[in-house]
């Protein structure tokens, strides 16, 4: 089984997957009672349903993702660092071990997979951790949200090593 390590995302890193924002980087707003972030622009093509998941901590195998074919997917770290694993595979048939790369991502941080893109469900660094994203509200392709085994085989994915991430 091929093993990769975990890298922290960054706008060029991530560029053949899709976009990459900071939200702490971009639009703030300040009062005595909060500090609130704000995206220049997101733009996407289709109207999109809201999402929270809840995902497992620690080193994982990559064993099956989606992909979409009729939106991208905007997916926002939440409580804690976590994983976002993808592979820029064909979209018609199956991730490829080869093509396998994983992401670190920070409260704050945003990734906008861009259609095609195979990805699993994202984990938790050191604790469970919280995401959203949103997806389309379409009645949902049957193959939108098929989940298809990784070929030839699952990905080990380290999500640190030493405690150094």
């Amino acid at each position: 089984m091929k093993t990769i390590k975990a890298e922290r995302i960054t706008k060029d890193n991530f560029a053949p997957y899709g976009r990459y924002y900071n939200v702490f980087e971009e639009r703030k707003t300040e009062s005595e009672d909060f500090t609130a972030y704000m995206l220049r622009e997101l733009h996407t093509d289709e109207p999109m349903n809201f999402g929270i998941t809840i995902c497992k901590a620690g080193d994982f195998d990559s064993i099956s993702m989606e992909r979409h074919f009729l939106t991208e997917e905007p997916q926002f770290c939440g409580d804690g660092d976590m994983v976002l694993t993808v592979a820029d595979s064909d979209p018609e048939n199956a991730p490829k071990a080869g093509d396998v790369k994983a992401f670190i991502l920070k409260p704050g941080d945003l990734a906008v997979l861009a259609k095609g893109i195979w990805h699993d469900a994202n984990h938790g660094i050191d604790k469970d951790t919280m995401y959203y994203f949103m997806a389309t509200n379409k009645a949902p392709d049957s193959r939108e949200t098929e989940w298809v085994q990784v070929s030839p085989e699952p990905v080990h994915v380290l999500v640190h090593q030493g405690g150094a991430i």
